[in-house]
């Protein structure tokens, strides 16, 4: 028997082959296993990336505009102010027009490719501008669990804040291309605490949908 043969055959028979056989299916799982872990890591980190996007969304919105219910007991200690001083006061609701919200969003989320992030983009731009082109005294609020926002105009009267409200809404819609309803409420003649100043302009905003023109 040639040596040289018999020393090249050796590995591949008996035990040593038996277990070079056996270890084929571990390289196919450390394959798979290598594959797993980076679809892993890249899910984790588009995850994280839209985390990060939203989180920046909505700090910017945040920052823009407070919410209405943490934000109670400066419209209720400026109310009082004006119950003090003998003032006046208006508060106004602004409600979004909901298919033109739709419509936004539809498009937002076409671009942006994710719901969430559109809709934070969405009230961002909104309350920005709305923040923007109200006095420093005026308190912009928006509240969560109705979907509106919330102003309040010291020292205002009602036919006074109407018109500007008239103008900042027609603002709104040219620079967002959103229609914006609004009502609203005069302390003392409309109701003495807040809640009422607030439920009479939702329902004033209300009223006012039948006659809301459709942006071009």
């Amino acid at each position: 028997m040639n040596p040289l043969q018999t020393t090249t055959e050796a590995p591949l028979g008996g035990e040593a082959g038996l277990q070079y056989a056996l270890a084929q299916p571990w390289l196919l799982i450390t394959v798979l296993a290598s594959l797993t872990a980076l679809i892993v890591a890249w899910i984790w980190r588009k995850r994280k990336a839209n985390f990060a996007s939203k989180k920046s969304l909505y700090g910017s919105w945040h920052a823009a505009i407070p919410r209405y219910r943490r934000s109670l007991h400066r419209l209720t200690a400026e109310l009082e102010r004006a119950r003090r001083y003998h003032h006046s006061l208006t508060v106004t609701v602004l409600t979004v027009d909901m298919e033109q919200h739709r419509q936004k969003n539809s498009n937002l989320i076409n671009l942006m490719g994710n719901s969430e992030v559109a809709s934070q983009f969405f009230f961002s731009l909104v309350s920005s501008i709305l923040r923007d082109n109200v006095r420093g005294s005026d308190m912009v609020t928006y509240d969560v669990t109705n979907d509106h926002y919330v102003l309040l105009f010291p020292e205002a009267k009602l036919a006074a804040t109407e018109q500007a409200m008239q103008r900042l809404r027609k603002f709104v819609q040219q620079r967002s291309k959103v229609m914006l309803r609004f009502g609203t409420a005069e302390y003392p003649a409309d109701g003495l605490i807040l809640q009422d100043l607030v439920g009479l302009a939702l329902a004033r905003s209300k009223r006012m949908a039948s006659d809301t023109p459709q942006p071009n």
